[in-house]
């Protein structure tokens, strides 16, 4: 019979990692905004909307065309499922949980300004959520139907938002730079919540609050005069503060905390409008998880849990929009990122959907009256599945994830 303080010990570790994480690059969304995730985030030499582009690239705002005042709602619908056994053990059977997250929202506001249509300098502010999570699973029952559960309900929340004021200039005009301060806001909630403590004994019944951070962001944008446009981007690690948790362990008052930061981010992008009415881009970004507080190990030498030891992840995006009519334009994106979750680190996230790869994004802008545009889209990140083994090789878990965003917004050009 598996001892309960293993059951535990994996219920620990893996809780953070069943949460749903929708259409992200490991912790971070794809794209923010509506225009944005209809492009699968593709825009760091493809500046089409205000605030997918001062997240993306700062510098690209000088290729905006016109001003532009601009705010987004987004409502991710995740979809998972966790299973777990231990197969030979015929007291304990298959259980599956499906989650009850319900729907997670992701707004956007933006703004881009410059004095005049030749002024060298452009400047920006974007407020955006740009990750998050929510796991619901209920009560199991019985702790044999799905052991890695234990029979108990389990509940986690992350928020991370950015503010983001932006400046660019154009040193040329083909060059522009462009930098942005960036300034976080997340918080985490999980129960039980495991970090900071030993694996064995999470905190239960615990409070917490939101947490700041800081970090910067700048790059450069250039326009070849000739249909081609490039665009880089350094994006430093967003440092924050150590994460407070207080509550009760094993009947007793406890105070831990969490350091996690959001990783270093090194982007580059080309686009082409050389084809009649229609715009082509291309981005790579690399997110340094493997460096980053929180991330790049599971537990310390004492036993401590203390982050979630994931790989850094590679993202390709391609997108495409095309006007159709004066007043219509159509767009489509789709974006391939690795996966995070190395072998070695699989027993403490096989229960992750972290893991999707492939999601296909499309959308439309309506051109209305008085310069105000209209905006739709919707992505799909495909079903995914992972399985793996805790460390003693006895509790086997499978997790099927897909996600789907419905997003709208409306932006007004002046």
């Amino acid at each position: 019979m598996l001892h309960m303080s293993k059951l535990l010990l994996m219920g620990s570790l893996l809780f953070f990692s069943v949460s749903e994480l929708a259409q992200a690059q490991g912790i971070l969304l794809r794209g923010v905004g509506a225009v944005g995730d209809s492009m699968a985030g593709t825009s760091i030499a493809t500046p089409l909307a205000a605030g997918e582009t001062i997240y993306a690239n700062p510098a690209a705002i000088a290729g905006l065309q016109e001003c532009e005042i601009g705010f987004d709602l987004g409502v991710i619908m995740p979809h998972s499922t966790v299973t777990s056994d231990i197969p030979g053990h015929q007291m304990f059977s298959q259980g599956t949980a499906n989650s009850q997250a319900g729907q997670i929202p992701a707004p956007t506001m933006s703004m881009v300004y410059r004095d005049c249509p030749h002024s060298r300098w452009t400047y920006g502010l974007a407020i955006a959520g740009v990750g998050g999570a929510a796991a619901l699973y209920p009560s199991s029952g019985s702790p044999l139907t799905n052991p890695i559960l234990k029979g108990e309900a389990r509940a986690s929340n992350v928020q991370i938002f950015e503010i983001m004021p932006t400046v660019s200039y154009k040193v040329t005009d083909r060059l522009a730079l462009g930098f942005s301060p960036v300034i976080g806001l997340a918080s985490l909630q999980i129960n039980p919540m495991p970090f900071g403590l030993p694996a064995t004994t999470p905190m239960q019944n615990y409070g917490t609050r939101y947490t700041w951070g800081g970090g910067f962001n700048i790059g450069a944008y250039y326009d070849f005069k000739n249909n081609w446009k490039a665009g880089f981007t350094f994006k430093s690690p967003v440092w924050t503060n150590a994460m407070q948790f207080t509550g009760t362990q094993a009947g007793q008052a406890v105070d831990t905390e969490l350091a996690i930061d959001l990783p270093l981010i090194l982007g580059w992008g080309v686009s082409y409008s050389g084809f009649r009415n229609t715009i082509i881009g291309v981005d790579i970004r690399y997110m340094d998880y493997v460096h980053t507080k929180g991330f790049r190990e599971i537990m310390d030498g004492s036993g401590t849990v203390i982050g979630l030891g994931w790989d850094s992840v590679t993202a390709v995006s391609v997108g495409v929009e095309r006007k159709i009519f004066d007043r219509l334009r159509v767009r489509a994106g789709y974006c391939y990122n690795t996966n995070p979750i190395s072998s070695e680190s699989q027993y403490a996230n096989v229960a992750s959907p972290l893991f999707m790869q492939h999601v296909l994004g499309l959308g439309c802008t309506v051109t209305l009256p008085k310069s105000v545009d209209a905006h739709l889209a919707w992505t799909h990140a495909f079903q995914s599945e992972k399985s793996g083994y805790d460390p003693s090789g006895m509790i086997k878990v499978t997790n099927t994830s897909y996600a789907d965003t419905l997003l709208a917004g409306v932006s007004k050009r002046f």
